[in-house]
C-alpha cells in the first residue's frame, strides 16, 4: 500500500505536468494523477501474471521433454518439479485471481514472450533451482519459498526486468521498490489456506492517507500562485521564471503542505521534500531548497500561518 513518500512524489508528479503545461486541462491531469495512484496495483498484477506465464514455461518444457523420442533431454528440462510448484499452478488455477489478471490489458506475453524464456533459462541455470530440485520436499511452503527466492534474486535485479517494467508505464519505475516490497510480503505470507484472501491489497492503509492524498493534490493547485509569490521573495537573486520547474514545484508543494495540514510536523514535511529533491532534482538542489523553505518556515511563523498540533514545530 501507498505510504506518505510515495503519495507526496505521485503529487509532485503531477504538479509538475500541470505547471509545464500552464494548468492547461486539469481535469485531465487529476485524471492522471489517479491513475498514476493505481499503477502501483497494476505493476503488482504484472509481477504475478509474469511468474504465472514462467510456470506455463516450464510446463510447456516438460511436456516437450516427455515426448522425446531420443530421451536426451537435459534433466533441467525433464523434471516435473517446477512444472508442479504447487503454489503457482494454485495461482494459475484459481478462477477470481486469473479473472482479475486478465481484465488488465498492461501486457500481452504473446508479444513478449522473450522475457518470459530469458527468465526461465535464468531460472533454471541457477543455484537456487539447483538446491530446489535437490530438495525432497513437497510442500505448498518449499514451492512458495522457491518462487519467493526466484522473484527477489533474479527477477527484481535484473535489468532486462526493469526494462520491460519501464517500457510498459512510465509511473513504474518509481513504483518498482514499493510494488517489489508488496509481492514479497505477500508470498512470504502465504499459505494454502490464506493465499487467495491475501491476494488483494488496498491502495491506502486506512481513510486518513486517501484524504491526505486528495486534499494535497487539490491544495497544490489552488495554492500554486499565492506559494510563488512566496518563493519569490526569498528566492535571493533568482528570478522564479528561472528556476529549474521541478525545484519549484517541490518548494511549492512544501509550502502547501506546511501551511494546511496541521497535523504533519514542520520537520518531516522539510525532510520528506528534500529528499525527494535529491532523487528528482540536481545535486545542489536540496541545499537551495532547505535554504528556501527554512526562510518560509520563519516567514509563515511570523504572520501566524503555521498552527500545528502539539508541541515543538520541529519535533
Amino acid at each position: 500500500m501507498l505510504n506518505r513518500r510515495h503519495i507526496r512524489l505521485k503529487i509532485m508528479q503531477y504538479l509538475y505536468a500541470a505547471e509545464i503545461s500552464d494548468f492547461e486541462d486539469t481535469k485531465e491531469h487529476n485524471k492522471n494523477l489517479k491513475n498514476s495512484i493505481h499503477s502501483i496495483h497494476y505493476l503488482y498484477l504484472l509481477q504475478i501474471s509474469f511468474l504465472i506465464e514462467i510456470l506455463k514455461k516450464a510446463r510447456d518444457k516438460y511436456n516437450i521433454s516427455q515426448q522425446s523420442v531420443t530421451g536426451n533431454i537435459n534433466n533441467r528440462y525433464s523434471n516435473k518439479k517446477f512444472s508442479e510448484n504447487i503454489f503457482l499452478n494454485d495461482l494459475a488455477s484459481n478462477f477470481k485471481i486469473v479473472e482479475l489478471l486478465n481484465s488488465n490489458d498492461f501486457v500481452d506475453w504473446e508479444i513478449d514472450y522473450k522475457y518470459v524464456n530469458i527468465f526461465y533459462d535464468k531460472i533454471i541455470n541457477s543455484e537456487i533451482y539447483d538446491s530446489y530440485m535437490e530438495s525432497k520436499i513437497n510442500s505448498f511452503k518449499e514451492d512458495v519459498k522457491f518462487v519467493y527466492d526466484i522473484f527477489k534474486n533474479l527477477i527484481v535485479t535484473d535489468e532486462k526486468f526493469q526494462t520491460l517494467i519501464e517500457e510498459k508505464n512510465i509511473y513504474w519505475m518509481d513504483d518498482f521498490p514499493l510494488a517489489n516490497t508488496l509481492l514479497l510480503k505477500y508470498l512470504k505470507n502465504s499459505t494454502r489456506d490464506n493465499y487467495e484472501k491475501t491476494f488483494h491489497f488496498s491502495l491506502f492503509s486506512n481513510k486518513s492517507d486517501e484524504k491526505y492524498a486528495d486534499d494535497l493534490a487539490n491544495l497544490s493547485l489552488l495554492n500554486f500562485e499565492p506559494n510563488n509569490e512566496l518563493i519569490n521573495k526569498y528566492a535571493a537573486n533568482w528570478d522564479i521564471e528561472r528556476l529549474a520547474k521541478v525545484d519549484l514545484v517541490i518548494i511549492n508543494l512544501a509550502i502547501s503542505e506546511l501551511k494546511e495540514f496541521s497535523d504533519i510536523p514542520v520537520k518531516v514535511t522539510l525532510n520528506e521534500y528534500i529528499e525527494i529533491s535529491k532523487d528528482y532534482s540536481t545535486d545542489k538542489s536540496s541545499f537551495f531548497i532547505n535554504g528556501i523553505l527554512d526562510k518560509v518556515v520563519k516567514d509563515l511563523l511570523k504572520n501566524n500561518s503555521l498552527i500545528k498540533q502539539g508541541r515543538g514545530l520541529r519535533e
